[in-house]
This record gives C-alpha cells, sequence and structure tokens, in this order.
C-alpha cells in the first residue's frame, strides 16, 4: 500500500514539473534538468528594416506618368515594424523610359529622361516562421517628381522571404500607383513591380 501511495505522489510530481516548462529525471547518479526546446522565429515582433530594390513599371495603354512606355529604375526603402502584424515604410525611386514628346520635351539629343518617386505606405504581414516565409500588403500614397510633380496613391502585396533569419531577406512585390487626370491625357495610371534584398535590424 505505501508503494502504491509513494507511486502516485512521485507520478503527480513528475506531471507537475511537465506541466511547468521543465522536466527532472535520475540518471543513477544525481539530477538532471531538461529544458524545452523553444522555436526559433525568422521575423521580430518589432523590426527595422532597410531595402535595396530594382523595379519595372507597366503603363496602362503604354504611358506609365509621363513616359511613352514602360520604364525600369531602383531604389531605397525604410521599414519599421511596430509589431508583429503591423508596420510602416517610406521608400524612395529613380525610373527611367522613354519620354512622351506629347506630354514633356525632350532633352536635345536623347527621347529617355529620369523621374523620381517617393511613398509611405501601411504595411500588414502574417509570418510563417516555420517555413521563413511573410505575405504582406500595403496601401498609402506619396509623389512622383520630373520637370512637374504630382501627387499619387498606391495600393500593392508581396513576398518576403528571410535567408537568415531576423537578419537578412529578399522581397517581391507589385503595387498599383493611381495618379488620375495629368497633362489633360486621362488616368496615368500604372503598376509598379519591385524586387530587393531587405537588411533587418
Amino acid at each position: 500500500m505505501k508503494k502504491l501511495v509513494f507511486g502516485l505522489v512521485a507520478t503527480v510530481a513528475l506531471a507537475a514539473t511537465s506541466l511547468a516548462g521543465t522536466a527532472t529525471y535520475s540518471s543513477g547518479k544525481g539530477y538532471k534538468e531538461v529544458k524545452n526546446v523553444v522555436t526559433p522565429t525568422c521575423f521580430s515582433d518589432t523590426e527595422l528594416q532597410v531595402d535595396a530594390f530594382g523595379s519595372f513599371a507597366v503603363g496602362e495603354r503604354g504611358e506609365v506618368g509621363a513616359f511613352k512606355d514602360h520604364a525600369w529604375g531602383g531604389g531605397i526603402g525604410v521599414n519599421y515594424f511596430f509589431a508583429r502584424y503591423f508596420g510602416i515604410g517610406v521608400d524612395g525611386e529613380l525610373l527611367t523610359g522613354k519620354e512622351d514628346p506629347t506630354l514633356v520635351a525632350p532633352e536635345k539629343g536623347s527621347d529617355s529622361h529620369l523621374i523620381g518617386g517617393a511613398n509611405g505606405n501601411v504595411i500588414f504581414r502574417y509570418p510563417f516562421d516555420s517555413i521563413c516565409l511573410a505575405p504582406y500588403v500595403f496601401v498609402g500614397g506619396g509623389g512622383y517628381f520630373e520637370r512637374k510633380e504630382w501627387g499619387s496613391g498606391d495600393v500593392g502585396g508581396g513576398l518576403e522571404y528571410r535567408i537568415l533569419p531576423n537578419k537578412l531577406g529578399i522581397f517581391a512585390d507589385g503595387r498599383w500607383n493611381y495618379l488620375g487626370d495629368r497633362f489633360s491625357r486621362g488616368d496615368l495610371n500604372f503598376t509598379l513591380v519591385r524586387a530587393g534584398v531587405r537588411w533587418v535590424f
């Protein structure tokens, strides 16, 4: 009877230590503590990110803002996640493409020109730490600047993959930029596709 009671007490004690997050067992020469393994995360609850990216602009009806065709470029960005799922970001870029002479007078001896852009966005992401992948969506606005300046709004989404958890990732996304009626030519909206590297601090 005493052995049975002692066995039940020992079982309850072992179960209690397991629920507390650790378990102990006898190795014959003493006791050894075994701790639960904590699953590592690829995405921190708070993060500062620095981006470098290349970009490609696809115009509607063959026009990209003041361009008469598609445009290539690149830029940099900074994002800050103040919670695991929510953050804010700013980015700036330069695009180059063929100039539309009916909209902007071309440079002498060249049919291409540069246009700059700057945008700010609110970002929502949903990380999957088991595969180090995070889909995200964003919405915001900004402006584009050349010989003339105009405001814009944007909405988009993308994917980020962490090569090194909490340190280095790659990303690709797309956004639709709304410019509205510009140069009395109707809507000159365009889609911008980006791909780049993301450093995490």
